[in-house]
């Protein structure tokens, strides 16, 4: 896969995430609005790295939301 690829591919699972987060959970797609994508004040650029790294925390958010959600049920 080359890099625009790899950054077309990140950013199509961000949006299931993030759609998937907003229909299912919709308090927690409120409080993604508190999970910018961070870049560094040295970097020009959004790297492939940094999309993974968001992607990740969002899933991981997801994860847990979904976890906390079930045991207080």
């Amino acid at each position: 896969m080359n890099k625009n690829d790899n950054i077309q591919w990140l950013t199509k699972k961000i949006l299931k995430i993030t759609v998937e987060i907003q229909k299912k959970f919709p308090e927690l797609y409120d409080l993604l609005n508190e999970t910018p994508l961070f870049l560094s004040d040295r970097k020009r650029k959004i790297t492939i790295e940094d999309f993974r790294q968001y992607l990740l925390s969002i899933r991981m958010q997801q994860k847990t939301f979904e976890k906390n959600s079930r045991i207080n049920i």
